[in-house]
């Protein structure tokens, strides 16, 4: 029996275009400010998980939007503990678009890991699949508001560095808007920046042999 969820949309990253990885807050629809709970990443059983159009597209034939609160249904929870936000997402009901959530109210879902899945003597940018096995996240998003933030472009990718909590980051983007929260160039300087972090399902290095959680920024926006 479908369930019924209402979340605001922090993400929706390239996954495999047109594939998308689609995820944000539960929400309770209130007449003032709403109420926002925890994570929610709908995904398929599809390839990786990722979301086709006919799973996400709107009533209107658009695609939903950062800040836009939709209604979706979902099956049940999956069961990759490396996400644990995830719900397998329901096939054949098309979502719904309820509104918008004030951008004033993104200070208020802005979060504060201690560390961005941290593993000792490894790249920031990565975290090893047995090492996520024996440590299993207790959520594989977050949303952090940086000071300071640059976009790079490096090897086809554009990618973002910042510093968090004395650590340095330079993650891959898989923003479709990136180009534009860039003004169109390959490297930008950013203040006052929204970003949604999003751990990956682990996947082969073909350097090393090893298989990684990737980490990846699912959502740059400029703050105002």
């Amino acid at each position: 029996m479908p369930i019924q969820k209402q979340i605001v949309v922090l993400a929706n990253s390239v996954k495999h275009d047109p594939g998308r990885c689609i995820a944000g807050r539960e929400v309770m629809l209130g007449d003032a400010r709403h109420q926002v709970g925890g994570w929610i990443r709908p995904v398929s059983q599809i390839g990786e998980g990722e979301l086709l159009p006919r799973h996400f597209i709107l009533e209107d034939q658009s695609a939903p939007e950062f800040l836009d609160i939709v209604q979706l249904h979902v099956e049940e929870p999956d069961k990759d503990k490396s996400q644990p936000e995830n719900w397998l997402v329901s096939d054949g009901l098309p979502w719904k678009k309820l509104g918008q959530l004030d951008p004033k109210e993104i200070s208020g879902l802005v979060e504060h890991p201690q560390d961005l899945w941290l593993q000792p003597d490894v790249k920031s940018d990565r975290t090893t699949k047995e090492y996520i096995a024996a440590n299993p996240p207790s959520q594989s998003l977050y949303l952090l508001h940086l000071n300071e933030a640059e976009i790079t472009y490096f090897r086809q990718k554009f990618r973002l560095r910042f510093n968090y909590k004395m650590v340095n980051y330079d993650l891959a983007i898989t923003d479709p808007q990136i180009k534009k929260v860039s003004g169109g160039d390959c490297s930008a300087s950013l203040n006052n920046t929204i970003a949604c972090i999003s751990l990956a399902p682990s996947f082969p290095n073909r350097y090393d042999g090893n298989e990684y959680h990737y980490k990846l920024v699912a959502t740059v926006i400029r703050y105002e």
